[in-house]
Protein backbone atom coordinates (compact mmCIF):
# COMPACT_ATOMS: atom_id res chain seq x y z
CA UNK A 1 0.00 0.00 0.00
CA UNK A 2 2.77 2.51 0.96
CA UNK A 3 4.88 1.99 -2.29
CA UNK A 4 1.69 1.68 -4.61
CA UNK A 5 0.19 4.96 -2.83
CA UNK A 6 3.27 7.01 -3.71
CA UNK A 7 3.51 6.30 -6.90
CA UNK A 8 -0.26 7.95 -7.06
CA UNK A 9 0.65 11.21 -5.00
CA UNK A 10 -0.69 13.40 -7.52
CA UNK A 11 -4.40 11.90 -6.97
CA UNK A 12 -3.80 12.41 -2.67
CA UNK A 13 -2.41 16.06 -3.55
CA UNK A 14 -5.45 16.44 -5.46
CA UNK A 15 -7.71 15.80 -2.56
CA UNK A 16 -5.16 18.26 -0.66
CA UNK A 17 -3.31 15.48 1.29
CA UNK A 18 0.18 14.91 1.65
CA UNK A 19 0.92 11.38 0.56
CA UNK A 20 3.06 10.45 3.27
CA UNK A 21 1.05 11.83 5.93
CA UNK A 22 -1.54 10.27 4.88
CA UNK A 23 -0.28 6.45 4.38
CA UNK A 24 1.78 7.04 7.96
CA UNK A 25 -1.52 8.13 9.26
CA UNK A 26 -3.32 5.05 7.63
CA UNK A 27 -0.94 2.47 8.72
CA UNK A 28 -1.10 3.88 12.72
CA UNK A 29 -4.83 3.33 12.89
CA UNK A 30 -4.53 0.66 11.87
CA UNK A 31 -2.25 -0.91 13.80
CA UNK A 32 -4.26 0.47 16.11
CA UNK A 33 -7.18 -1.91 15.26
CA UNK A 34 -5.16 -5.05 14.59
CA UNK A 35 -3.56 -4.48 17.98
CA UNK A 36 -7.33 -5.56 19.51
CA UNK A 37 -6.95 -8.70 17.71
CA UNK A 38 -3.85 -9.80 17.46
CA UNK A 39 -1.15 -10.43 19.90
CA UNK A 40 1.81 -8.74 18.43
CA UNK A 41 1.65 -6.06 15.47
CA UNK A 42 4.63 -4.37 13.77
CA UNK A 43 5.94 -1.47 15.61
CA UNK A 44 5.62 1.68 13.81
CA UNK A 45 6.69 3.33 16.90
CA UNK A 46 10.34 2.61 16.15
CA UNK A 47 12.26 5.43 14.19
CA UNK A 48 13.30 3.13 11.83
CA UNK A 49 10.12 1.65 10.36
CA UNK A 50 9.13 4.87 8.32
CA UNK A 51 12.23 5.52 7.59
CA UNK A 52 12.69 2.07 5.97
CA UNK A 53 9.74 2.51 4.05
CA UNK A 54 10.40 5.79 2.85
CA UNK A 55 13.68 4.21 1.54
CA UNK A 56 11.46 1.41 -0.16
CA UNK A 57 9.20 4.36 -1.69
CA UNK A 58 12.82 5.64 -3.24
CA UNK A 59 14.01 2.64 -4.59
CA UNK A 60 10.91 1.73 -5.90
CA UNK A 61 10.70 5.01 -7.57
CA UNK A 62 14.33 4.39 -9.10
CA UNK A 63 12.92 0.90 -10.47
CA UNK A 64 9.83 2.43 -12.22
CA UNK A 65 12.28 4.74 -13.74
CA UNK A 66 14.33 2.17 -14.97
CA UNK A 67 11.35 0.87 -16.51
CA UNK A 68 10.63 3.82 -18.60
CA UNK A 69 14.03 3.98 -20.10
CA UNK A 70 14.41 3.64 -23.32
CA UNK A 71 17.23 0.46 -23.03
CA UNK A 72 17.17 -3.05 -23.91
CA UNK A 73 14.68 -5.40 -21.54
CA UNK A 74 18.52 -7.18 -20.27
CA UNK A 75 20.03 -3.61 -19.56
CA UNK A 76 17.10 -2.99 -17.58
CA UNK A 77 17.06 -6.12 -15.54
CA UNK A 78 20.54 -5.54 -14.72
CA UNK A 79 19.91 -2.10 -13.56
CA UNK A 80 16.92 -3.13 -11.67
CA UNK A 81 18.70 -5.99 -10.08
CA UNK A 82 21.01 -4.36 -7.01
CA UNK A 83 18.04 -1.81 -6.74
CA UNK A 84 14.91 -4.72 -6.16
CA UNK A 85 17.83 -6.91 -4.04
CA UNK A 86 17.98 -4.27 -1.50
CA UNK A 87 14.07 -3.85 -1.50
CA UNK A 88 13.86 -7.41 -0.68
CA UNK A 89 16.19 -6.81 2.04
CA UNK A 90 14.85 -3.78 3.67
CA UNK A 91 11.43 -5.70 3.63
CA UNK A 92 13.11 -8.86 5.67
CA UNK A 93 14.73 -6.00 7.98
CA UNK A 94 11.01 -4.64 8.75
CA UNK A 95 9.59 -8.19 8.88
CA UNK A 96 12.07 -9.34 11.65
CA UNK A 97 11.92 -5.90 13.81
CA UNK A 98 10.67 -6.88 17.11
CA UNK A 99 7.27 -5.95 17.25
CA UNK A 100 4.58 -4.82 20.21
CA UNK A 101 3.14 -7.05 22.17
CA UNK A 102 -0.51 -6.21 21.47
CA UNK A 103 -3.81 -6.22 23.70
CA UNK A 104 -4.78 -9.57 22.88
CA UNK A 105 -1.92 -11.05 24.72
CA UNK A 106 -4.40 -11.97 27.89
CA UNK A 107 -6.16 -13.97 25.60
CA UNK A 108 -2.71 -16.38 24.75
CA UNK A 109 -3.20 -18.13 27.90
CA UNK A 110 -6.73 -18.98 27.57
CA UNK A 111 -6.57 -19.76 24.14
CA UNK A 112 -3.53 -22.50 24.73
CA UNK A 113 -5.51 -23.94 28.10
CA UNK A 114 -8.70 -24.73 25.68
CA UNK A 115 -7.90 -27.31 22.77
CA UNK A 116 -10.25 -27.65 19.99
CA UNK A 117 -10.70 -30.90 17.42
Amino acid sequence: MYLNDHQRSAFYESLGLNTTQFNQHVIIETNKSTARIFPEVPDHENPEFFKKLDYLVELNTKVINIGRMQVPGFVKAVLRAPLIERMVAEVFQLFIMTPIRAGSVDMEAELRAQTVY
